[in-house]
C-alpha cells in the first residue's frame, strides 16, 4: 500500500472527487472531517489508505480538533 501524503486528494466522501475534477487535498481537509470518518469505523479498517493517513497524523490532528474523541 502506498502511503497518502498531504499534497494527495482525498479519494473519497465529501471532500473526495468532483464531477469536474479533483477534490481537496489531504492537508486542505478539516480535522473535523477525518475525525468524523475515524469515529464512523474507518479506525477498525486496516486496508484503508485514509485510515493510514489519520493514524499517521493522529498528534496534529488532535491539536487541530481537541474535541474530537480519537
Amino acid at each position: 500500500m502506498n502511503q497518502l501524503q498531504d499534497e494527495d486528494y482525498m479519494p473519497f466522501g465529501k471532500y473526495g472527487p468532483k464531477p469536474k475534477g479533483e477534490g481537496l487535498r489531504l492537508s486542505e481537509i478539516p480535522a473535523s472531517y477525518f475525525h468524523y470518518l475515524w469515529s464512523q469505523g474507518l479506525r477498525h479498517d486496516k486496508q484503508s489508505r485514509v485510515a493510514d493517513y489519520i493514524r499517521r497524523n493522529l498528534d496534529s490532528l488532535r491539536q487541530e480538533h481537541p474535541d474530537g474523541i480519537w
